[in-house]
């Protein structure tokens, strides 16, 4: 194959371009294999490669400078394949923008992507490759997404798969569609589980109703309660096992590889540093300056502890032997049980209530206590009809006052096509689309106030080859 570097359709004249001729252009994927058997040197140096767009148009398939080709092609959705062979070609040609480049990825409210798998899948690629730059900046990440991102680095880690979430969807899938066959209404006594007509079945059926009452009322009863105690017994005893298969394989990564044990020690003691100050700004009467360490603080027996068992480290760090003489001289699992109630008690309990996370009022079913002042952008959005169903009275108020200026909606963790298409759903209902309107104002309002955006138009392409995501991201701006 001809890879060319000349067209006239870009504009350059024979004296300015190089002798050589387009005599075929490669598409995307003859490129990542073309780069794979080619040097660093020969890949970023000279005029970049062309070939053809899907529309056959020639286009350019390198800008030259691999930091800015992972910038411009990664995008959410984009297949890990690629994703690592480009940030592979990115860290090699500048380590420090490639870094910052993973840090864009995850980055919200208007610092980055929100392309959080994309994220995850770099952050991979780091403890494969330089674990300690990934250990060394675990607050970093947290600030450009969340604290909640580093748990589910570790949990996939020790996964050893970056489509582990995939896998678990689609088993819980499976037992969500099981359970809904086990609540169906009887079948016919003349279908089978298949669908299918069986034959004989009146006379199968006397017999079976023949032998049954044959057997005394109460020893079928008894019968039945027995074999109901031997799988209760029997999904216990599975429960146990896979439990110590967990913390087995937990604690065999965290002892052999130091790598992992690392990103632990720095991931929990993040989590413990942060609870510590978070809790002295509470009792001073500065609970306007915590975090969100305590939303996201696993606890005991929490889905991410129990693969983790980090809990019990960040409760160690927070009320550490040394400095709380109670805990000298008892065993170490009396130890871990008191500080980590403790924890729970002191620490976890306090911030929650200062947060007032609607999640904690949810499961409780206090609707009246919910601030939907303090409701996070993408918890209001998720979280509108449910508020509509359960307490539409004060939510319909706190819109109003929305409205009024009187109070204000969160919209900061949201890319303007998510807010958009509330609107755009034939489903979506008067609640949601209220919200997304009130969001999108306060979405525009921020970015009036930025300056950064005061003399321009926006471009819309709404061809054909844009539907989708695509429509819907390129149609929000205008």
């Amino acid at each position: 194959m001809g890879y060319g570097y000349f067209s006239p359709l870009m504009g350059l004249t024979e004296e300015d371009s190089p002798k050589k001729m387009v005599t075929e252009y490669p598409s995307e994927e003859e490129l990542f294999e073309y780069s794979e058997h080619s040097s660093e040197e020969e890949m970023w140096t000279g005029s970049p490669m062309m070939g053809l767009t899907e529309n056959s148009s020639a286009t350019y398939l390198s800008s030259g400078n691999a930091c800015l080709d992972f910038f411009f092609h990664v995008v959410p959705n984009t297949p890990p394949f690629q994703l690592i062979q480009r940030l592979e070609a990115a860290w090699a040609h500048d380590p420090f923008t490639a870094l910052k480049l993973i840090c864009n990825l995850r980055g919200v409210r208007g610092t980055g992507k929100t392309d959080k798998e994309g994220f995850y899948t770099a952050a991979l690629w780091l403890f494969k490759n330089h674990p300690k730059t990934l250990a060394c900046n675990v607050l970093v990440y947290a600030s450009f997404g969340y604290f909640k991102d580093l748990l589910e680095i570790m949990f996939r880690i020790l996964k050893r798969s970056d489509e582990v979430r995939a896998v678990m969807k689609n088993e819980w899938e499976s037992v969500k569609f099981a359970s809904k066959l086990r609540g169906l209404k009887r079948k016919p006594f003349h279908v089978t589980k298949t669908g299918k007509k069986r034959t004989d079945t009146r006379t199968q059926a006397k017999k079976k109703r023949k032998l049954r009452a044959e057997v005394p009322r109460e020893e079928r009863i008894e019968a039945n309660k027995a074999k109901v105690l031997e799988e209760k017994q029997r999904a216990k005893d599975l429960k146990r096992e896979k439990k110590l298969e967990r913390s087995k394989r937990a604690m065999d990564m965290y002892n052999t590889d130091m790598d992992y044990q690392l990103l632990f020690e720095n991931v929990s003691t993040l989590f413990a540093d942060l609870l510590k100050a978070d809790i002295q700004f509470v009792n001073s009467g500065e609970a306007k300056n915590i975090s969100l360490a305590g939303k996201w603080c696993p606890t005991v027996d929490s889905s991410y502890d129990k693969y983790l068992l980090i809990y019990a480290s960040i409760a160690k760090k927070v009320f550490p032997r040394k400095s709380y003489p109670e805990y000298e001289g008892i065993a170490e699992d009396q130890y871990v049980y008191k500080v980590g109630n403790r924890l729970r008690k002191e620490v976890l309990v306090p911030l929650h209530e200062v947060l007032k996370l609607p999640e904690v009022s949810m499961s409780a079913k206090d609707w009246n206590l919910i601030a939907y002042n303090r409701v996070a952008s993408v918890a209001m959005k998720n979280y509108t009809k449910i508020f509509m169903d359960h307490d539409k009275e004060r939510f319909s108020e706190f819109l109003e006052n929305v409205k009024q200026g009187k109070s204000k909606i969160a919209a900061g963790a949201l890319l303007p096509h998510e807010i958009v298409e509330s609107c755009l759903s034939p489903y979506g209902d008067e609640g949601e689309k209220t919200v997304a309107e009130l969001q999108w104002k306060r979405m525009v309002d921020d970015m009036i106030k930025k300056g950064t955006l005061t003399n321009c138009i926006a471009v819309s392409d709404v061809s054909a080859s844009m539907r989708g995501i695509p429509m819907e991201v390129s149609m929000s701006p205008s």
